[in-house]
Order: C-alpha cells, then sequence, then structure tokens
C-alpha cells in the first residue's frame, strides 16, 4: 500500500489596528470579507466592538480612547505610549502574516515605522489612505518607505499619491459605505424628523451636544412638532450623551435616542446637524442634506489653519471642491446660529434638492458596492505574492 501524506495548512495570521469608529466598522465589514474568502484565517489587533464581533481575537479597546487634536493627544501622550508596546509585544508573539492599519495616522504611522524597523520582512498594508492631500503632506513620504501597499477609498487619492510617492503601490478600491446604502424614496422620509450627530469622540460630545440639543429646543419653539434623532456610536458615548443632557429639559422637544445604524436612522430624516467626519459623508450616502460643525480647542484650530491644504471641512465640500453643505465652525457655533441656519435650510426646498442631487453626483464616483470584498482580496494577493 502507498504511504498516505497529509499537509497541514498553517492558518494565516492578520493584525489589525482601528482607532476610532467609522474605522472600527470598516474594519469589521473587511473581517467578514476575508472570512469568507479564508475561513480559517485568524485576526488580531485592537479596535472596537464590532471588529470585536466580526471575529478578531482583540488585545483591547482602541476606539474607547479615540481624541483629536493638539492639545487632546498630548495630556493622553503616556497612556498611548501603552498601548504602542502592547501592541508592539502583539506582532513579536503571533509574528503575523500581514499588518493592516486603518486610517488613524498619529498612531498608526508611527506604529508602521516601529514593525518596519523591527520586523521588516512583515508586510505593512494601510487601509483608508490618510488625509495627506489636506494637510501633512510630508508624511506621503514617509509613508512610501514603511508600507507595503496602500487602499484609498477616494479616486483622486491613488493620482496624487503617485506623485507624492511614486515608489508606493496604491490601490483605489472604492468607498466603504457603498457596501452598507440602500437608497429610501423621498415619500418615505420624514418631513420633520431632524437627526442629531454630534460626533464619536468624547471630546466631540462634550463640545458639541449641548449646542445641538440648544438649537433643537429653539428650533421647536418655531416649528412645534419637529422630531429629533440622536445616534450615538456605542454604549460609552450614548451613557456620556444622557450625562450632559441630564442638566437639560428634554420635554421641551421630541428626542428619540440610539445606539449604531446611523444610515439607517439618516435615511429616514429630512436634515442632519452632523460633526465633520465620516457622519457627513454619510449623509451625502442617505441623501440627506447636512448642517456640519466643528468646534476644537482655539489652539488646535489655529494651527489647523496654517497647516490644512483645502478650503472645506466637510468632506462632501472637499470632493466637490464649493460649499455645496453649509459648515458652521469654532466662534460661529452657537445655538441660536445654528438654529437659525437649519431653518433656513428645512424650508427652502429648492436649496434642498439642489444640495441633494450635488450630492448624488459626488456619491456616483465613489465606487461601486463591494468594497470590502476588493478590499480583501487585494490583502491576500499582496500576502500570497510577498510583495
Amino acid at each position: 500500500m502507498g504511504e498516505s501524506l497529509t499537509t497541514e495548512i498553517r492558518s494565516r495570521k492578520i493584525l489589525m489596528i482601528a482607532g476610532e469608529s467609522s474605522g472600527d466598522l470598516h474594519g469589521a465589514h473587511l473581517i467578514r470579507s476575508l472570512r469568507i474568502k479564508e475561513p480559517q484565517i485568524e485576526i488580531y489587533g485592537a479596535g472596537g466592538s464590532q471588529m470585536l464581533s466580526a471575529g478578531q481575537r482583540q488585545e483591547f479597546d482602541m476606539t474607547e480612547h479615540a481624541v483629536v487634536g493638539l492639545i487632546e493627544v498630548a495630556k493622553h501622550y503616556s497612556k498611548f505610549r501603552g498601548f504602542f508596546k502592547r501592541l508592539l509585544n502583539l506582532v513579536e508573539r503571533i509574528r503575523p502574516d500581514a499588518i493592516i492599519l486603518i486610517d488613524y495616522p498619529g498612531f498608526n504611522l508611527r506604529f508602521a515605522k516601529a514593525v518596519k524597523e523591527l520586523y521588516p520582512s512583515i508586510p505593512l498594508i494601510q487601509y483608508i489612505c490618510p488625509q495627506v492631500w489636506a494637510w501633512k503632506s510630508g508624511r506621503a513620504k514617509m509613508m512610501e518607505s514603511v508600507f507595503d501597499s496602500v487602499m484609498s477609498i477616494f479616486p483622486f487619492e491613488e493620482a496624487w499619491m503617485l506623485k507624492a510617492a511614486p515608489k508606493l503601490k496604491v490601490k483605489w478600491v472604492g468607498h466603504p459605505t457603498k457596501d452598507r446604502i440602500l437608497p429610501i424614496p423621498e415619500e418615505y422620509r420624514d418631513q420633520k424628523r431632524i437627526a442629531l450627530l454630534p460626533g464619536s469622540r468624547e471630546d466631540e460630545i462634550k463640545k458639541h451636544f449641548p449646542i445641538l440639543f440648544n438649537a433643537a429646543v429653539l428650533m421647536s419653539q418655531r416649528i412645534p412638532d419637529l422630531k429629533f434623532v440622536w445616534v450615538a456610536p456605542d454604549e460609552k458615548i450614548f451613557k456620556l450623551g444622557n450625562k450632559l443632557l441630564d442638566g437639560l429639559s428634554r420635554s421641551s422637544i421630541h428626542l428619540e435616542s440610539y445606539i449604531g445604524y446611523s444610515l439607517t436612522h439618516l435615511s429616514r430624516c429630512k436634515l442632519a446637524i452632523v460633526a465633520s467626519g465620516t457622519a457627513s459623508l454619510e449623509c451625502a450616502f442617505a441623501g440627506v442634506p447636512p448642517v456640519v460643525v466643528y468646534k476644537v480647542n482655539p489652539f488646535t484650530f489655529a494651527v489647523g489653519k496654517r497647516l490644512v491644504k483645502v478650503k472645506y471641512l466637510s468632506m462632501v465640500n472637499v470632493l466637490a471642491n464649493a460649499p455645496v453643505v453649509p459648515e458652521i465652525l469654532q466662534n460661529e457655533l452657537t445655538a441660536p446660529f445654528l438654529a437659525q441656519e437649519t431653518h433656513r435650510l428645512l424650508i427652502d426646498q429648492e436649496r434642498y434638492q439642489t444640495i441633494q442631487e450635488k450630492m448624488k453626483k459626488i456619491v456616483d464616483t465613489l465606487g461601486e458596492p463591494g468594497v470590502s470584498a476588493i478590499a480583501a482580496e487585494w490583502v491576500l494577493s499582496r500576502i500570497s505574492s510577498g510583495e
């Protein structure tokens, strides 16, 4: 009889890091797509509740500690240094076949550089290209020196990176929100329903939510049957928001509160008041005109104005290179002014429809559904090719 031979196939390991709720969501979809294509694959790292649910063997929840701004980051330096060391120890322990870093450039670029020096044979892949075209363009050369490839979500990034970092492999995969959106007919929208999305980080909630709530109160005094929907990204932010509301009179407005599924709730709203970030672009996908707001430490804002190379904060306006949606920033962001601007958009049907049409044109340029599957295929091909 011939000798029976069995070949043991080692499960491939990938380490993934996401530091914010949007990256956690995109990372979860990527994990699911990877596991469909390669069921035995093992995913380790740090993310949030979404990536944990998708099957990540999570060292800790990184998204619970998301901060923005120079002052805010400096206050938490020692904590992030501890995270840095724990993740380097994880790399040493599991020796992954690849590392995928999702956006979050302040932390992830430094981590990638450290990994490259210690473990040069491990492929490093950036998913969601940092917005180096908007500020800190010098980071492109650093990315070229440490990353094996980058997956971008905006079509212009591939050409921009080709000029700034010609040796870096860049793949435009499309915007991952395309995998989550289901257009809702206009007649299904509640014409008196307004979404409140004050942000996903603690600092954003503390600065924005009281202003958004007080603006909602002022609007309700003018239009008594308005309904407001607050959507928190996770339970921790939900509890913080409720704590902030404890000192305010909730009985003066109709306010519903939810955790997660922002696109689902957005799609049934007429308008949204939203902190600049991922959610402002989600409004475009849902066809809901937003009033975009943002407020940070004055020092952070002053430094940012000197460094940022784009005219607008909202990604909708950046992609259009025009003020498609209103932006209310810093000292202008007061409850009375916010209520006034939101009311104007609510009653101006012609302006409302114009914004919807322009947002749809932007969304149409951002690829087709199946983005996470394309990204997963790219990751596996990079590992297999050894590039």
